[in-house]
């Protein structure tokens, strides 16, 4: 049977990982990962809530040593816990203290490397590894099952086509646990020779001294949120090769305002939990989408579907895309964020774009209150009114779709990867409209 390999490495001394500010090395990196996996409880599944990335890294490949498919929850309520843990009763969980203490062993040098490690290491292409599930804003979340094959050839693209190839340095706010952090910037570390930072850093001042302590070239994985934040703190960063973003819609001004203040280049990836990453762009450039090498995209019904050898059979897709060829597309947003007033179609998508443009706006999201309701916007932007954006708006859009109510929040309650669900969406209104 073929297999795939765990870690690619042609050498014990290839770095896999910066924790707690020191190197560790391919040799290290998998007698650690084997003494973890000889120590884990048995079980058919692993709930992995490490929020240190090399803990999740040792976890996820110990797991699979083991034959263990690790359980990725779309969120970490205890609400969702306790419904996976239910749903899934053969588990263990693994966390920060846990993996810390079962992976603690000797410094382990050259000599000591496995000769036999290699055999061990190596899975069937369709092996189930993880189970992600969706964020089941429309109802209970869904699993998708996540094979090694996927997983593998997916951040091998992500690390070769965006992250900008082998040995770059990755610092990523993103949660381990999230399809768009796993692909894009946690198992490139075994596939395509990036070297993952351990911290998850959140304020500004902690994602430059992250930055800082990693040599060049240097990547910085995120969310367009996390740069709004970052580029309002108008730090001064240190060289940084790539900035790579996903999760939402990074505006077209944003990513030319971070190449020009960071003299960097704003990559931005195009994806879904049920087929993982897809497409890349870099936004200050294009407005069109370019899928990965291998992959297609499609439509079949009327229904956009995507396609890869990675992947055992075409995808569905939520969103509404313009093909100009079956490797180049515009994204128009989600099928359901397509809305239609007084008889004319419009995208949510497209009325935030237009209100992330103006001048003094930091974040915004509109959504359909109801139905068939107009359009309503939540608006952060600092010194001016509602009046002052609408003013803005009315000239670059249909007046039908200008946004009723419009209103002036302090702050868009995000979620870990820059997300506003619905209901968030609806109790701001309710709040404001108090």
């Amino acid at each position: 049977m073929n297999t795939l390999r765990l870690l690619l490495v042609d050498r014990p001394d290839v770095p896999i990982a910066t924790y707690r500010s020191t190197t560790v090395d391919a040799c290290l990196f998998v007698a650690q990962a084997e003494h973890l996996a000889r120590a884990l409880p048995g079980a058919a599944y692993v709930i992995n809530l490490s929020e240190n990335r090399y803990h999740f890294l040792l976890g996820w490949v110990a797991a699979c040593l083991r034959g263990q498919v690790t359980l990725l929850p779309s969120a970490r309520s205890e609400d969702a816990l306790a419904q996976l843990r239910c749903e899934y009763p053969d588990h263990h969980t693994i966390d920060d203290a846990s993996v810390g203490a079962l992976s603690a062993r000797p410094a382990t040098t050259s000599k000591d490397f496995p000769t036999d490690w290699l055999t061990r290491w190596q899975l069937p292409p369709d092996r189930i590894v993880g189970i992600a599930f969706t964020s089941g804003s429309t109802g209970e979340p869904a699993p998708h099952a996540k094979t090694w094959s996927s997983l593998f050839h997916n951040s091998r693209l992500a690390a070769l086509e965006v992250l900008g190839g082998k040995n770059r340095n990755l610092v990523s706010t993103v949660p381990s646990q999230h399809m768009y952090g796993i692909e894009a910037s946690l198992l490139s570390a075994l596939t395509a020779g990036s070297v993952l930072f351990d911290e998850r850093p959140f304020f500004p001042a902690d994602v430059r001294r992250a930055l800082e302590t990693i040599p060049a070239p240097r990547v910085l994985v995120t969310t367009p949120a996390h740069l709004n934040v970052l580029m309002e703190a108008g730090l001064e960063m240190p060289p940084i090769d790539r900035v790579v973003s996903a999760t939402a819609p990074l505006a077209a001004d944003l990513a030319l305002r971070i190449e020009t203040a960071w003299n960097t280049r704003v990559m931005e990836i195009y994806g879904c939990t049920e087929a993982g990453v897809m497409a890349h762009r870099q936004p200050a450039r294009a407005e069109t989408w370019r899928t990965f090498e291998g992959g297609a995209m499609s439509t079949h019904a009327g229904v956009a579907e995507y396609s890869a050898p990675q992947l055992e059979n075409p995808v569905p897709l939520q969103d509404e895309l313009e093909l100009q060829s079956p490797t180049e597309f515009r994204l128009l947003g989600r099928a359901a964020d397509m809305i239609k007033v007084a008889g004319k179609r419009g995208s949510l998508l497209d009325l935030t774009r237009h209100i992330l443009a103006i001048p003094g706006v930091r974040d915004a999201a509109v959504f359909l209150p109801d139905s068939d309701a107009r359009p309503a916007a939540a608006v952060v932007a600092p010194g001016l009114s509602a009046a002052d954006i609408l003013r803005e708006l009315r000239p670059r859009v249909d007046g039908v779709f200008v946004p009723r109510p419009l209103v002036i929040v302090d702050a868009l309650p995000r979620n870990s990867v820059g997300k506003l669900p619905r209901e968030v969406l609806l109790k701001l209104l309710a709040k404001a409209r108090a």
